[in-house]
């Protein structure tokens, strides 16, 4: 398999020329959306007014073109009648100008998750690209792509919530360690009961995690937080130079602050008077 250094996004300069526009194809790997109805009309008047971006096509022949990106901008010339546009003209052989649509489309800020697995596990499949090649190309980290590949081992059900927009890709990559016969169940929970993604991972995480490993997390984060309380009360015998005592726990309690002479009361006034001096300052 060829390393990051070896694989490359064709780089052939492309040629700067205005093209008739029924002379473009969309090519099929192009999403014709997200774009709604009331993002392709403000694009339309807006290119109306003061002209469109170059499409970025692929000559096939004469005046024959392949877009290879910008599909919400072809759609929304269409929409608004342009005959001519400017355009960016490249001659890639179809699979150079694969590999450039794939990577371009992967850039955009509209793909959604499960589109950017299958167009990820394209390059690595198709072109013997790795995860270290894709994450370079496409500016992501090697981790945001692998993240991005994991939503490729849900269950059927789960990534058709994914592509209807129902569950978000946060939501998915937390139920991916979940057994795929369960991953369906665990995500019509998250819906229903409003989980954000940290709440599916503790969700996910209490699934996974035996009873005796619950148990015994919750006895030490019980036994960390007993001995916080401890400090503090030791910390307050010191300060106060009496007997200190504490009922309750980090939630709810009392404390009482024994006093055994006058001078003890009067120490304590002294404090408050320090404290409530400091405040004022504040």
């Amino acid at each position: 398999m060829k390393s990051a250094k070896q694989v490359s996004v064709p780089a052939a300069a492309g040629e700067r020329k205005s093209i008739r526009k029924d002379g473009v194809e969309a090519s099929e790997s192009l999403p014709e959306g997200p774009f709604d109805e009331k993002e392709i009309e403000r694009r339309a008047a807006y290119f109306l007014l003061n002209g469109m971006p170059p499409l970025v096509v692929n000559a096939l022949g004469e005046d024959r073109y392949r877009l290879l990106s910008g599909a919400a901008d072809y759609f929304a010339a269409k929409r608004a009648g342009i005959a001519e546009a400017p355009a960016i003209v490249y001659r890639f052989s179809d699979r150079e100008a694969e590999i450039f649509e794939t990577v371009e489309r992967l850039k955009e800020d509209s793909v959604g998750a499960m589109e950017a697995a299958y167009l990820m596990k394209k390059l690595l499949t198709e072109f013997g690209w790795t995860q270290d090649d894709v994450a370079a190309k496409i500016g992501k980290s090697r981790p945001a792509v692998a993240n991005t590949l994991r939503l490729l081992t849900l269950s059927p059900e789960v990534v058709g919530l994914v592509e209807c927009g129902r569950l978000s890709a946060g939501h998915a990559r937390a139920l991916v360690s979940v057994p795929q016969d369960k991953q369906y169940a665990f995500a019509k929970e998250a819906l229903g009961r409003g989980y954000s993604v940290r709440e599916t991972e503790r969700a996910v995480k209490a699934f996974l995690t035996p009873p005796e490993v619950l148990q015994s997390e919750k006895a030490a984060a019980a036994a960390e937080k007993s001995a916080q309380l401890k400090a503090f009360v030791e910390r307050m015998r010191s300060v106060f130079r009496t007997k200190v005592s504490l009922i309750g726990n980090d939630k709810k309690g009392r404390i009482y602050i024994d006093y055994y002479s006058a001078e003890d009361l009067y120490r304590f006034e002294e404090m408050l008077d320090m404290i409530e001096r400091f405040d004022r300052r504040e």
